[in-house]
């Protein structure tokens, strides 16, 4: 049988073993399996949550990097025709 701190299994008996187990529990030694079945499915609740946000917020930069685009090429005509008013005005003063 295998040893705790030098003692075997036989040598403390049933109770002891018990005190031994209960103290385990109760200082976070042994987690019992319920405890550690709603531990674990609340962590896969937060990473679900998580993987929606993320997906979100993907959508959120591939829509605003869409809007960008547009207003880059808006702000480009709005040049282009700010420059041919200018050239104009210029040709007209002469």
């Amino acid at each position: 049988m295998e040893a705790l701190g030098g003692l075997t299994a036989a040598d403390l008996g049933a109770s002891s073993l018990l005190a031994i187990a209960v103290a385990l529990i109760m200082f976070g030694g042994l987690v019992p399996r319920w405890l550690y079945r709603s531990a674990l499915e609340e962590k896969d609740k937060q990473i679900n949550e998580k993987s929606l946000e993320n997906i979100a917020l993907r959508d959120l930069a591939a829509e605003q990097s869409q809007q960008v685009t547009t207003l880059i090429q808006k702000v480009e005509l709005s040049l282009h025709i700010a420059e041919v008013v200018k050239k104009l005005g210029e040709e007209a003063g002469t």
